[in-house]
């Protein structure tokens, strides 16, 4: 354990008297949270889970890196202090961003912890009390979330002690306390919901889209937050004269930290503020303790149950189900047989792989963030009223070739695999040119993660700069396809998802990725530089369509000694 969790875990355990009294063993307590938090270390977090680590020894400082990320997010909650005229306006969007990124957050780097159910295979056969087993569960919760709450909280501490003095410091932890306790209510409705309306074997699916959508939610809040505060309305306004603020809980705590601080309750209201929001967290955690715990792990014992009962299901019912889409597509792209089956393994296996989708989803959340930064900084009225819309070019070619990240992303990650050792299979079958598998994956790369990105630029330019701007715009197109088909000619080289993900650290890895992105920034400025020459344009869209289609042959081409995977 690094010296964080020990001070924790020395901090929770002084009140040791008082835990044998209700029956705790503390030398069976101290080792059950010591191995938790040893192995809580050796735990990748969620927010690094969308890249791949370079280093293959284990990981030993995972509750460092929790904490560093809860700072950078503390420092970006800053950004609350720059909307409204007054503390209580300032103080309650805090509040407000503050349990919204801590249910988050909560949710996705801490599901492992809150629904461990290994639990009840490893330590309750042993001779434990249940004393001792729920007081480890909770004790171990309530260290995992500090090592968050503290680092979110503390850099507006320091700000807001500067501006109204050291007298806030105290009101101000007891009202996180409270924000806490109501953000552990509401990450547990959510889980309850979720389990209410979808199978548990879902429930971790759920949880990975959610993970994603958080990624994407940082670098759009990012980009988009400070031309937010730029143009915001509520910069200029105070949320204490609304008549309804009463009724939201953020405004209790925001209110009742200035009034704390100040010792002021000259109003019903501040006490209604400072009852509500000392009583109501309380009662949230009674009724999770109470009402939503049983019923919550009943659901989590089916998590791990119900996964096999559904697959059997599905394989029942998956007799007589089909892809007509995928179907459709490959039949149209691929030619019969091993290219077709490499089409349709692709396209199964991406929408199944969750570190797959875990580590190329939000590449395509990025680009969707540029459009709308795009669209954000020239907005569609004066692009509909504009003469000349030919300003708009060189936004639209940035968004294209920036774009093709999200096929290099796809590519490279195509071979990995944490199932790799079912590629077996792929041996066994009488397949003489591997590359038709290869060439049929590639393809449904290029479908699933490009044609759409295609349809919404060819859509948004014609609209926005009219029909003319259609054979620059398929030229970019075109010119990414041509990349993105020369990089997976280059580098996927064995067959899809049939190598152990460690194997994709390999050495100069950042250098490669700098020189693999520089290429579409090349073809971008060279694409600028003849945009204007609509007959220089069409002749080059030939030209990059005919290299993309001999690059996919010459992908088919490729033989078993051509690849990692030999029969």
């Amino acid at each position: 354990m690094n010296p964080i969790d020990k001070s924790l875990l020395w901090f929770f355990l002084l009140p040791a008297s008082l835990y044998e009294k209700f029956g705790v063993n503390i030398a069976q307590l101290k080792a059950i949270l010591s191995a938790k938090l040893t192995m809580d270390n050796r735990r990748t977090p969620a927010f690094g889970q969308t890249r791949r680590s370079n280093e293959k020894k284990e990981m030993n400082k995972a509750t460092l890196g929790v904490m560093f990320a809860g700072l950078l997010m503390g420092l970006f909650l800053l950004y609350s202090f720059s909307i409204g005229i007054d503390m209580y306006t300032k103080l309650t969007v805090f509040m407000s961003m503050f349990i919204f990124m801590l249910c988050i957050t909560l949710i996705t780097d801490f599901t492992s912890v809150l629904i461990d159910v290994r639990d009840n295979f490893i330590i309750l056969p042993k001779p434990i009390t249940d004393a001792t087993f729920v007081t480890s569960r909770l004790l171990h919760i309530t260290i995992r979330t500090c090592i968050l709450v503290i680092p979110l909280s503390l850099p507006t501490c320091i700000f807001s002690t500067f501006k109204e003095g050291p007298a806030i410091i105290l009101p101000f932890f007891l009202m996180i306390l409270m924000s806490t306790l109501l953000s552990i209510f509401l990450i547990n409705a959510i889980y309850i919901l979720i389990l209410k309306i979808t199978t548990p074997s879902k429930f971790q699916t759920i949880i990975s889209y959610i993970q994603i959508a958080f990624t994407i939610f940082i670098f759009a809040g990012y980009q988009l937050m400070p031309r937010l505060m730029h143009n915001s309305v509520l910069a200029h306004t105070s949320l204490a004269g609304f008549p309804y603020i009463r009724f939201y809980p953020p405004f209790w705590f925001a209110d009742s930290c200035l009034n704390l601080a100040k010792l002021d309750f000259g109003s019903i209201g501040n006490i209604v503020s400072l009852c509500l929001s000392l009583l109501f967290p309380v009662f949230s955690i009674w009724l999770v303790v109470r009402v939503f715990a049983p019923s919550f792990n009943r659901k989590l014992s089916m998590i791990t149950a119900g996964t096999v009962e559904q697959s059997k299901a599905k394989e029942k019912s998956g007799k007589h189900k089909r892809m007509p889409l995928a179907e459709f597509i490959g039949n149209l792209l691929t030619k019969p047989g091993s290219e077709y089956m490499g089409f349709l393994f692709g396209w199964k296996m991406m929408g199944r792989s969750r570190d797959f989708k875990m580590k190329v989803y939000p590449s395509l959340g990025y680009v969707i963030v540029f459009i709308v930064l795009m669209l954000f900084d020239f907005p569609l009225k004066n692009a509909l009223e504009s003469s000349n819309n030919q300003a708009l070019l060189p936004r639209f070619l940035v968004i294209i070739y920036l774009s093709c990240f999200v096929l290099i992303t796809a590519l490279t990650q195509l071979p990995y695999s944490d199932k790799f050792k079912a590629s077996w299979i792929f041996n066994i079958t009488p397949v003489e040119a591997p590359g038709k598998i290869i060439c049929g994956s590639i393809k449904s790369v290029l479908v699933t993660f490009y044609i759409p990105i295609v349809l919404l630029i060819l859509l948004l330019g014609s609209v926005l700069m009219g029909p003319g701007i259609i054979p620059n715009l398929l030229l970019g197109c075109s010119n990414v396809l041509a990349i993105g088909s020369v990089i997976g000619f280059i580098s996927v080289r064995e067959l899809p998802f049939s190598t152990m993900l460690s194997g994709s650290s390999k050495g100069g890895g950042f250098i490669k990725s700098m020189l693999t992105l520089g290429i579409p920034g090349i073809f971008g400025v060279a694409h600028w530089l003849i945009s204007g020459y609509t007959w220089i344009v069409i002749l080059f869209l030939a030209i990059s369509i005919f290299i993309t289609w001999l690059t996919l042959n010459e992908i088919k081409k490729l033989s078993w000694d051509a690849i990692a995977q030999r029969p």
